[in-house]
């Protein structure tokens, strides 16, 4: 392994253990999943625009986070997926060189995407799902009990704690990032 490699992937582990710690420990695990979230750990999601190894930092962070979510293996699939493009869209917008684009992606896919499972798993009902076990259950689910009414206020409600989180909390730490940390060649 050559020390690039080995820089590339300490960062990306310490990327994971960071969004994890500001995902799951007491007192952020308590804002971090539900209807109403402020996903502390997010405020990494905007690292790839600057670092490749974050791609897989913020991705391993929000698995390891997401296998801990009462919404179960749909969060654990879909949300991690949802993370994982985001980083790699965030990544791809480091052509335009503007800091404020890399909010985008992330912002908006867990404000559009996220919201579609979590407003429909937090109805009554859902509870006794077999979520852990059955991700297919809980599609089901979601297919079958799927509302614009109630999805709509979930979407606002994530779409402000990610704007929050992503502009109030990221954006300073990636220009905190680019002052003092200097990318490695290319994963």
């Amino acid at each position: 392994m050559n020390r690039h490699s080995t820089v590339q992937m300490s960062r990306a582990a310490l990327i994971a253990a960071m969004y994890i710690v500001f995902t799951m420990v007491p007192p952020f695990s308590a804002i971090s999943y539900g209807a109403v979230q402020f996903r502390l750990g997010e405020a990494l999601v905007l690292l790839p625009f600057l670092l490749d190894e974050a791609v897989l930092g913020v991705v391993v962070g929000c698995l390891v986070a997401n296998l801990f979510s009462p919404f179960g293996l749909i969060d654990v699939v879909i949300g991690t997926s949802v993370t994982a493009l985001a980083a790699l869209l965030t990544r791809h917008l480091r052509r335009t060189g503007k800091l404020w684009l890399a909010a985008i992606p992330p912002i908006v896919l867990n404000a559009l995407i996220v919201s579609a499972y979590v407003s429909t798993l937090t109805l009554p009902g859902a509870e006794n799902l077999p979520l852990t076990h059955s991700f297919t259950a809980g599609l089901r689910f979601i297919v079958m009990h799927f509302s614009w009414g109630v999805y709509m206020p979930v979407a606002l409600s994530i779409l402000t704690g990610e704007t929050a989180v992503v502009i109030l909390l990221g954006l300073p730490v990636l220009v905190l990032v680019r002052r003092n940390i200097r990318p490695v060649g290319g994963v």
